[in-house]
């Protein structure tokens, strides 16, 4: 995990961290998941000084350290020696030694004063200066300032002291001068210290000030109790003026008290540290001090970012010159016939070479920004005049529009990030948004001539299905009249059948009759012919005449009969008639009512039929209404999902 973390789930994008790192770079706005603005960090290009996290107030940014490692190995017996800084005074203000002292109880290898590696280091830039009286040289006892520049500024590594911090020359001490072989934890109020470890290799853990004592109160553990000066001492001598080291020109003073006349300044405080060095990259070298002492926190290392306690400056002050009294005095029992016994010590046992380091620079990608990319990215801004170019309203956190402009270029953020942009965007969005209303509010007006015109469509409805429901119930009356008629004209028509079935066995009767009536007349014929034709002969006519006479009696008879009987079958036949007669007359009658009936049921369908076409005429308007509405709902949903889009 990066040193320095984000917690994307408490992030606002405030840019506050933008606002406060001296690196940019370091920074990379990012939308998440729902679309909202977070800033990453890129661990390649941070150099640690912790700004980004005193500056948020939203609990998104903290570090790793290696406090629960250098515990957990302890706690497996692994030969670990502790040297502590001399912020540890301001961190565990009045208890440090009983932190100290809990440390050495568990088992620790060894507990030294990070004091004694400061004067060793003022020593040391002495010694170097000495050997170099031409050299303009930046101090380094800032893991953040070394980050900086081999990371950002590597055209100051020429400057960069080579003398080691006082960390780093206690670990050297231990290691070439005491011979421990073992793993040094550094308790240390510094984030940067862990990649001054890691470039180095001289001390395995950074153990912060502010996650201990958190380990302290989340484990409930009591601090033993100890006695001020008498039962808690360091494993080898304390340290002298190098205690007050942490305090904003610690190194100024302490080689001051020894060279008064050195050339000298001091820079501490990420708002001016960092532009004063850009400044001093580009000064002549002649009128560059010898030694500029540069911390990149504002109250030096009493005030960094992993100390844990937020005590106000006097109140470090305080502590400070507490330590600077007491240190003082020691430098006076230390030194006999003004000569310093500790420094006459440090010459004759330790080489300066020994605490002198090379600096390697890191391969960060610098991307360089051209006018025409710096032009595109003012265009991506929404920035066409010099004065929105130069509004550099810093809300992106950004020093400069131009810096924000270059950041959207090289992809590191985003124009939502731009307050200008934002506003013209919200500008718009009102404008937009107030030409969707208008749109809305006239559709709105539509719909509701619409609604109205339907409701009024609707009650002419209502009345033609009422009318309709009337006319239905009449013709249901109207069309059991129908059928009664029907059941009347159906019984008539039985009635004719069987009269025509009558008059149809009387017609073959009388058939048979004529046909008797043809025979006996043919008969008849013939025998008048015989008669004649006897009549003719004279003798002979009394016996064919008795014949003829006979025969003309006995067809006589039957023509008489046959006439009676036609007569009897006529007189049938008539009054089967009569009977069909009579029964048409009822069946047109019957058929005259049913037609009136009928028409009136028709008259009623014909009224209905106009209702159902009325109703048709109407359901079809309403249709064509319904589509206009649906229309005009879709014309809305276009213009609502335009302008989202828009957005």
């Amino acid at each position: 995990m990066s040193t320095v973390w984000v917690d994307s789930s408490k992030c606002v994008g405030c840019n506050s961290c933008v606002r406060v790192c001296p690196v940019s770079d370091a920074n990379c706005a990012k939308k998440d998941e729902n679309g909202n603005i977070i800033i990453e960090i890129d661990e390649t290009k941070c150099i640690k000084c912790g700004a980004c996290i005193k500056a948020c107030s939203h609990g998104a940014r903290g570090f790793e350290d290696d406090t629960e490692q250098f515990l957990a190995d302890l706690k497996r017996g692994e030969k670990i020696a502790v040297i502590a800084a001399p912020a540890i005074k301001i961190a565990f203000d009045g208890n440090w030694r009983h932190a100290l002292q809990w440390l050495r109880n568990e088992g620790v290898d060894g507990v030294y004063d990070v004091s004694l590696g400061a004067d060793i280091c003022t020593w040391a830039h002495l010694r170097y200066l000495e050997r170099h009286p031409d050299a303009k040289i930046l101090s380094q006892p800032c893991a953040v300032i070394v980050n900086y520049i081999v990371k950002h500024r590597q055209k100051l590594l020429k400057n960069l002291s080579p003398v080691q911090s006082p960390m780093l020359c206690l670990a050297v001490y231990m290691r070439k001068y005491l011979n421990y072989k073992g793993k040094i934890a550094a308790i240390s109020p510094c984030i940067g210290k862990r990649d001054e470890f890691r470039m180095t290799g001289l001390i395995q853990y950074n153990v912060t000030m502010e996650h201990l004592k958190q380990y302290f109160e989340e484990h409930h553990i009591e601090l033993p109790k100890v006695k001020l000066y008498s039962e808690f001492e360091f494993d080898v001598e304390q340290g002298m003026e190098g205690a007050i080291y942490p305090k904003p020109g610690g190194l100024m003073k302490n080689l001051l008290y020894h060279k008064p006349d050195l050339d000298i300044m001091n820079l501490e405080g990420t708002e001016h540290v960092y532009k004063e060095l850009v400044k001093y990259m580009d000064e002549d070298e002649r009128y560059k001090p010898q030694v500029l002492d540069v911390l990149n926190c504002e109250f030096g290392c009493n005030g960094g970012p992993a100390v844990g306690q937020d005590y106000n400056f006097m109140r470090m002050n305080a502590i400070m010159h507490d330590v600077e009294t007491y240190a003082h005095e020691k430098r006076q029992k230390n030194t006999k016939r003004g000569k310093d016994l500790q420094y006459d010590r440090f010459d004759k046992e330790l080489r300066l070479e020994d605490f002198l380091r090379e600096y390697q620079p890191e391969n960060v990608a610098k991307v360089s920004v051209s006018q025409a990319d710096l032009e595109r990215g003012y265009t991506a801004l929404g920035k066409r005049t010099e004065t929105e170019k130069h509004f550099d309203c810093h809300a992106c956190g950004f020093r400069s529009c131009a810096d924000m402009a270059k950041a959207i270029v090289r992809g590191l953020n985003l124009p939502e990030n731009c307050h200008q942009y934002m506003m013209q965007q919200i500008r718009e969005e009102r404008e937009r948004i107030t030409g969707v209303n208008s749109q809305v509010s006239e559709l709105t007006h539509k719909l509701q001539d619409v609604t109205e015109e339907i409701n009024a469509r609707m009650a002419e409805v209502r009345e033609a299905a009422a009318h309709i429901g009337e006319i239905g119930r009449s013709n249901s009356t109207e069309m059991g009249n129908v059928i009664t008629y029907m059941d009347g004209l159906k019984e008539l028509n039985g009635t004719i059948l069987n009269g025509m079935q009558d008059i149809n066995v009387n017609i073959a009767k009388y058939r048979e009759m004529s046909q008797s009536v043809e025979r006996i007349a043919r008969n008849i014929n013939l025998l008048s012919l015989n008669a004649s034709i006897e009549a003719a002969r004279a003798g002979e006519a009394g016996r064919g005449f008795a014949v003829v006479a006979d025969n003309i009696r006995k067809l006589s008879d039957e023509s008489k009969q046959s006439v009676a009987e036609a007569q009897d079958n006529d007189d049938k036949i008539a009054g089967v008639i009569s009977t069909v007669n009579t029964t048409v007359d009822g069946f047109t009658d019957n058929i005259a009512k049913l037609t009136e009936v009928v028409q009136t049921a028709i008259e009623g369908v014909n009224q209905s039929s106009v209702r159902s076409e009325n109703i048709q005429d109407v359901m079809q308007q309403m249709s064509g209404i319904l589509d206009t509405m649906t229309d005009m709902v879709e014309q809305t949903n276009r213009i609502l999902l335009a302008n989202e889009e828009e957005r």
